[in-house]
Order: structure tokens, then C-alpha cells, then sequence
């Protein structure tokens, strides 16, 4: 068996997958592509003899035990924005360049871009899991008829700024997807309070699947799947010739 070609395999299924959740994801609020990261990882005898040590002192790689072979360092989130569409819905904002909303769960502060906010039964704002949208004191409150949210973040009820929202801002990197379109700090990063917020009420913020994309990626990784398989079929086929041709020479 080729290991080579079979992490190629297992690369591209993986990669498969997270194409199909990004195109599953097309039309959610917010929802951020999700892309994989591989490395190239190389066999114990290929990092010795790269270290300089000669030909006798490794035994070199053989065809089932190949110098290098590809491996799943992990997933990335892209953060790039997603057009922003007015949707007419008061309790809806998009946020205009970066930036988290931030809500508050069981589990403690979570992030999302996702700005499709409602009530709950005893007024507050909240996201579409329930948990309750913070504004620059806490949990946002709103009782009154008229609601609107301006360009600043600002909440207004009956004409009155009841709160403001609140936004944060975190280094590349240091945001960990969960489920709900929510991430949470990586541990020892810390996330900053903007100053200036910049968001359209009355509009929601798509996802930034590219769709054109996804399908030419998932394309090209579909063929290069049957790319290592051919490989693989025809490292099996190379083996089996040579055991016969061994099995009839000590025969």
C-alpha cells in the first residue's frame, strides 16, 4: 500500500467535507468559509538522512514506507466580510468591516457575526440560539413599539438610546469556530471593546461562501482523489507482479 497516496486520499475527503458544510451554509447569516490547512510531514528515515548521515547508516524509504506524506494540520476560518443585504427586519445589524457581536452563553462570552437578533419572552435582545445580545452595560432590554439601530450601534426605542451594542475586535487567528455561529478566544488571547462602531441597521451581513469557488475547488479535489486511487491501484498491481515473479524465482 502506497501511505503516500493514501494521505492524499484521506486529505482530499477531508477537504471535501468542509467544501460541503461551506455550500450547506450558503444562505446563513454570517457563517464564515472554512478552509484546511495540510503539511507535509517526513518519515523518521528521510529526516535523518536529511540531517546529513549517510546512505548506510538509514535504511531508505520503500514503496509502502515513503520519505514524506501529506498530513491534516487543521482547519482555518476565513474572516473575510460578506455582503451586507437590507432585510427590513428593525432588530437586524451587519456589521461594516471587523468585529464580533458579542452575546452572552452558559459557557460564558461567545462572538458572531451573525446580526439576526430577536426578542425573547421577557424583552431582551437576543441571538437566534437564545442567548442574550451585550450591549456596552449587559443584556439589552427593550420595551416600547418603535425599534431602530443606527449607524453608531446605538439601540433606540420610541426615539430614545436605550443602549448600545457592543463590539470587539480580536488579533487574526485567535477566534476558535463552535457550533451556532459563535467563536470563543483561543486561550491567552484576550478580545478588545471598539470605540467606533460601524453598523447597518435594518440589514444582515451574508455568509462570504463564494459558491463559484467551492464547486471549482471541490471539483479539482474530486479529481485528484481519483488521482491517488489510480495510484494506489496501481502501487497494489506493481506489488502483486513482484511476489509472483519472487514466489516463481525462489519456487
Amino acid at each position: 500500500m502506497s501511505y503516500t497516496a493514501l494521505s492524499g486520499q484521506l486529505g482530499a475527503m477531508k477537504a471535501m467535507e468542509v467544501m460541503a458544510n461551506n455550500l450547506a451554509n450558503m444562505t446563513t447569516p454570517g457563517f464564515r468559509a472554512e478552509r484546511v490547512q495540510f503539511e507535509t510531514v517526513v518519515s523518521k528515515e528521510y529526516s535523518k538522512l536529511s540531517a546529513g548521515m549517510t546512505n548506510t547508516d538509514v535504511r531508505m524509504p520503500s514503496y509502502s514506507s515513503p520519505s514524506s506524506f501529506l498530513g491534516i494540520k487543521g482547519t482555518f476560518t476565513d474572516m473575510a466580510q460578506g455582503s451586507i443585504e437590507t432585510s427590513g427586519n428593525p432588530l437586524d445589524v451587519a456589521i461594516q468591516g471587523d468585529g464580533f457581536f458579542v452575546v452572552n452563553t452558559p459557557e460564558g462570552e461567545r462572538y458572531t457575526r451573525a446580526g439576526n437578533f430577536r426578542l425573547d419572552s421577557t424583552g431582551r435582545l437576543v441571538n437566534q440560539q437564545g442567548h442574550a445580545v451585550q450591549g456596552s452595560s449587559g443584556d439589552v432590554l427593550i420595551n416600547g413599539s418603535e425599534v431602530s439601530i443606527n449607524g453608531a450601534g446605538e439601540i433606540l426605542v420610541d426615539q430614545v438610546q436605550v443602549a448600545q451594542l457592543r463590539v470587539v475586535n480580536a488579533k487574526p487567528g485567535s477566534l476558535l469556530r463552535e457550533s451556532g455561529m459563535l467563536f470563543r478566544v483561543a486561550e491567552g488571547q484576550v478580545v478588545a471593546d471598539v470605540d467606533k462602531i460601524q453598523v447597518q441597521g435594518g440589514a444582515l451581513e451574508g455568509s462570504n461562501v463564494n459558491a463559484v469557488r467551492e464547486l471549482s475547488d471541490m471539483i479539482t479535489t474530486s479529481r485528484l482523489f481519483e488521482s491517488f486511487q489510480k495510484s494506489q491501484e496501481s502501487g497494489s498491481r506493481m506489488s502483486e507482479l513482484r511476489n509472483s515473479r519472487v514466489g516463481s524465482v525462489n519456487g
